[in-house]
């Protein structure tokens, strides 16, 4: 493949995305943003709270390959496998192809395994622990619903709403608090176990021609803990700590929107809302929860925001600056990295 046939899959790709923002462009919405200083404020805080999520996803590639990445290069790998979340289902996620990219990247099989179960796991064991203490600790009237600062509607639909968002939330929480034990047994205690199901089940005929694809897999497994169990108490600290940051910049980015716009309510729980939203958008087909995450950033922070036309506005805004800049950048920096690799 030539160079120049991948710029032109590029420039196709940035059409693609320009088209996207364009469709949900409304003037009519636009002349209704007051353009004072405290929405620069609120866009600059955004921007800001982005880059201080990416620095974070970057220094922790970096901390889990013991430095052998350069600042440039796990920034790249950063935006690889954001790009890759952007474009597939959300619960594809990005990670799976981490090893890939890192293995290319000059980092040993063994420990691009590790890194990409470690990165995982830290991710999955920070939503299963937060999501926990929400529910247990945010009273559901503010957590679940539309609500103003006094309290709730009693309308049916909303109560409907409610009732629907609170099992999808406590069944997508269950999922990654299983999914988090389940990481946390294979990397840490017994690697072998998923390789014992999965050759079990090769024994059904029909599956039997996955069983060197198996084997491979349980053997990078055992490599993937082999190298965890080298790591001590203060390397896993300091894992939970950048991805602790990470993820808190990523959901605090709606509050500096909603400061943008003037809003009025309790910050606070329009920050907490943001795990619910994230814990639904999971359960997404669509590639990076696009369509439910607009859907839902409209409906649920519709006592925030004034009325429906300046919610539409927000929910572009929000998306524009922690979705769309990663199919921008993850566009310009695959087909380099197709190409050098």
């Amino acid at each position: 493949m030539k160079k120049w046939h991948l710029w032109v899959a590029a420039s196709i790709g940035l059409v693609v995305i320009a088209g996207m923002m364009i469709r949900e462009f409304d003037v009519e919405v636009l002349s209704r943003i007051e353009l004072s200083p405290r929405f620069f404020l609120g866009v600059g805080l955004a921007v800001l709270l982005f880059a201080v999520q990416n620095l974070m996803l970057t220094l922790r590639f970096r901390h889990l390959c013991q430095r052998k990445l350069s600042i440039a290069e796990a920034f790249r790998i950063n935006v690889l496998c954001e790009f890759t979340s952007a474009v597939t289902p959300s619960a594809v996620g990005g990670s799976g192809l981490a090893f890939v990219y890192l293995n290319r990247e000059g980092i040993s099989m063994g420990r691009s395994i590790f890194t990409m179960f470690a990165a995982l796991l830290a991710d999955e064991a920070f939503l299963a622990i937060s999501c926990c203490l929400l529910y247990f600790c945010v009273p559901s009237h503010l957590l679940f619903s539309l609500a103003d600062g006094d309290g709730i509607s009693t309308d049916t639909t909303n109560e409907w709403i409610k009732g629907g968002v609170q099992v999808v939330f406590i069944v997508s929480t269950l999922i990654v608090v299983v999914w988090t034990a389940i990481l946390y047994l294979l990397l840490l205690h017994r690697p072998q176990i998923l390789g014992w199901v999965l050759k079990g089940c090769c024994k059904i005929p029909f599956l039997h021609k996955f069983l060197p694809k198996v084997e491979k897999f349980s053997e990078e497994m055992t490599m993937a803990s082999e190298e965890a169990k080298l790591e001590g108490g203060r390397f896993w600290l300091q894992l939970m700590g950048y991805t602790s940051l990470a993820w808190l910049s990523r959901f605090a980015i709606v509050v500096a929107i909603l400061v943008a716009f003037h809003c009025q309510g309790n910050m606070l729980v329009a920050w907490c809302r943001q795990w619910v939203m994230w814990m639904i958008s999971i359960l997404s087909p669509t590639p990076g929860g696009s369509g439910v995450a607009e859907l839902m950033f409209r409906l649920y922070y519709a006592d925030f925001l004034p009325d429906a036309s300046v919610a539409i506005l927000a929910a572009m805004l929000w998306r524009a600056i922690f979705y769309y800049p990663f199919l921008v950048m993850g566009t310009l920096v695959l087909p380099k990295w197709i190409a050098r690799n």
